[in-house]
């Protein structure tokens, strides 16, 4: 590899944790990658980990050490990664959770990727359970006219010949993924009031809507301690549905937001009536909760799609879901059943003939 390579920073977010956090810097600390720059955002952790950073690691970085810049609150992942995104030089940002472990050459295969087409905006790779090494947590997200996302490649055999090839995606992980600084700052990172969920998909639709493309990199290999920094419960149920519906209004053109806002609110009814059911109101109580937030900032995010679509779109839906939209047989929706589904093959129109120079 050249050794002009661009600059990369590796941004790292962690909110206390110093045993996960030095999982993760010691894997970045390998790369084989030779202009890397190393940015900690310490989301307001109690422990010291500027003070960690500095004990494990100030003799080990060479020519340069790695910065942490700390918040004094914890303001969410969007919070977080945005407020390190500010100190971040580099021409692409390897984006990473405290609780993921890259492999060795991860960053090479993904700029190697990155520069030799200028359209993409993200690389996502391949994501692979670290408890669990023969399976995926991700392979990319489709998108469904459902509104739910299609998370290909979860829980299936990392070794499988569907997950080999390059394919856009319609959104990366937000465990780990690449991006272009010029696509970031075409259309900002994270949206803060997301807070948790459904962020990075946000922020991958609108990365889509700048003109740019999201490439599954299947060379690139990260591993994930998934659920390792947020649990599940009703946070999720609720920070998901308020972010799905929020991302829809701000994002879609109309007849694609009537079409899959009204779908997406049929299966949130569904799994309202699931839960009260089951008495698990805690979960249920998440989609009135999840309606009351949009009544009382409904002013609030109808100017931010008006941003959005006038100052940020240069494609038409059409032209995005042509290549991110797909339809998943009908056993992946009850995954939460354990109900055994394998992926579909994938058709031709979203496969990614890798570009060379």
């Amino acid at each position: 590899m050249n050794k002009e390579q661009p600059l990369v920073t590796v941004l790292v977010l962690t909110y206390n944790r110093c045993d996960l956090l030095k999982n993760c810097l010691d894997s970045v600390l390998a790369s084989d990658y030779p202009n890397l720059e190393f940015i900690v955002s310490d989301n307001g952790s109690t422990e010291d980990i500027e003070g960690f950073v500095k004990e494990n690691y100030s003799k080990k970085v060479i020519n340069q050490l790695i910065q942490v810049v700390r918040l004094k609150q914890n303001k969410g992942l969007t919070g977080g990664f945005n407020y390190g995104y500010k100190f971040c030089k580099g021409k692409y940002i390897m984006i990473l959770s405290n609780d993921t472990r890259l492999k060795k050459d991860a960053i090479s295969k993904m700029v190697e990727m990155v520069e030799s087409d200028p359209t993409i905006g993200i690389i996502s790779p391949k994501i692979i359970q670290m408890k669990d090494p023969l399976h995926f947590h991700h392979a990319g997200s489709f998108i469904t006219f459902s509104g739910l996302l299609y998370h290909y490649g979860l829980l299936q055999d990392i070794n499988d010949k569907k997950y080999q090839k390059s394919y856009y995606v319609f959104s990366c992980n937000g465990a780990g993924f690449l991006i272009r600084k010029e696509a970031a700052e075409s259309c900002g990172l994270f949206e803060e009031d997301f807070y948790i969920y459904y962020e990075e998909s946000d922020l991958s639709h609108r990365i889509w809507l700048a003109g740019y493309s999201i490439v599954y990199c299947p060379s690139a290999y990260l591993w994930h301690l998934w659920g390792a920094t947020m649990g599940a419960g009703p946070e999720i149920w609720y920070y998901n549905h308020r972010n799905h519906i929020s991302s829809f209004i701000r994002n879609l053109s109309l007849p694609y937001l009537f079409l899959m806002l009204l779908n997406f609110n049929l299966l949130l009814i569904f799994w309202f009536i699931l839960y009260s059911l089951q008495l698990r109101f805690d979960i249920s109580i998440a989609l009135p909760k999840a309606y009351l937030w949009h009544l009382m900032h409904i002013k609030q995010t109808l100017r931010k799609r008006k941003f959005i679509q006038n100052k940020i779109r240069k494609v038409s839906d059409k032209e995005i879901f042509e290549k991110t939209l797909v339809s998943p047989g009908w056993r992946y929706y009850f995954i939460h059943l354990k109900l055994a589904y394998q992926d579909i093959e994938l058709p031709k129109r979203v496969l990614y003939l890798e570009k060379k120079k």
